[in-house]
């Protein structure tokens, strides 16, 4: 008889999406899975912009208790929900290959982002976001945007916003790439923020081989390079900052400090070792920080 692994998600189109890859994986693995959907304080509150949370993991938090507490045996997050510091006892034991860590624009009327019509309204909740768009549009407009894919398409539809900004990964996870029109945002430009495109994989401490057979080395390497930025600036989603690492031999890094209003205060553009990768993100940080207050607005 196989052995039962309980998954615990969210329990929105995307994250079911998003556990499902974990899902099949475990199934292929001999695993019997059971799937459970427990909600999250940003399932709850979905009143508040992102931001308001502070790092308090508003998607993560109730997984990860439960994960403490044996209700469920894994927890299954969109990497980028994560923040640096986790709940005791549990573990990230494995990323899945990462999908696209794009920004994409879309618009009522299918204009791009630099044709929309001035004083356009976009939404969104993402502090990043409106900055980097700000400094392309200073003209735009924005309001506030929450809800699931299907949710935030539909409020566009509906004529609520005559744009908005989406994760790319997202799109193609629920199979909306090829249906929606849009524009990929350049990462160059609109740096992603730290871990977009990738699905982390929890368990408790000591059971990290439950899952560590499905973990993507290269999407690993990546995603702690991010980390080591994230960590060493001490910055959550309350502060405008882009994070992106990508590994093809060498380590691609470029970090964007903003300030809301979407003035530059710090860029990097660095390629880092592969195998002191994580050490040079790290001091890479430090020297941002010695020219840049993070408690500053």
């Amino acid at each position: 008889m196989s052995e039962k692994v309980v998954v615990g998600t969210r329990g929105s189109k995307l994250a079911l999406a998003q556990t499902e890859k974990v899902v099949k994986k475990l199934r292929e693995a001999g695993y019997e899975v059971e799937v459970r959907i427990i909600k999250s304080t940003g399932d709850i509150m979905k009143d508040r912009p992102l931001y308001e949370f502070k790092g308090m993991g508003a998607f993560v938090r109730t997984l990860e208790q439960a994960l403490v507490k044996g209700e469920i045996d894994v927890a299954v997050h969109s990497y980028k929900d994560v923040p640096s510091a986790r709940m005791e006892g549990t573990s990230i034991a494995a990323v899945l290959e990462r999908d696209s860590p794009c920004d994409v624009f879309i618009s009522r009327d299918g204009s791009k982002l630099e044709e929309i019509k001035p004083n356009a309204v976009v939404g969104t909740s993402s502090l990043r976001r409106r900055a980097q768009l700000k400094r392309i549009r200073p003209d735009l407009r924005f309001e506030n945007l929450r809800g699931n894919v299907d949710t935030r398409l539909r409020k566009l539809r509906e004529g609520l916003y005559d744009a908005i900004v989406l994760a790319e990964a997202g799109l193609i996870r629920l199979g909306l790439d090829k249906e929606v029109e849009y524009q990929r945002l350049d990462p160059e430009t609109f740096v992603p923020p730290a871990n977009q495109g990738i699905i982390a994989v929890e368990t408790r401490d000591g059971e990290e081989n439950l899952v560590e057979f499905m973990n993507d080395e290269k999407t690993a390497l990546e995603a702690e390079v991010e980390r080591a930025v994230l960590r060493e600036l001490g910055i959550g989603c309350a502060v405008p900052a882009g994070i992106y690492a990508e590994y093809r031999g060498k380590v691609r890094l470029i970090c964007q400090i903003l300030t809301p209003d979407g003035r530059e205060v710090a860029s990097v553009k660095e390629t880092l070792n592969p195998s002191s990768a994580v050490e040079e993100a790290r001091e890479i940080a430090k020297n941002i920080r010695k020219g840049w207050d993070p408690n500053a607005r």
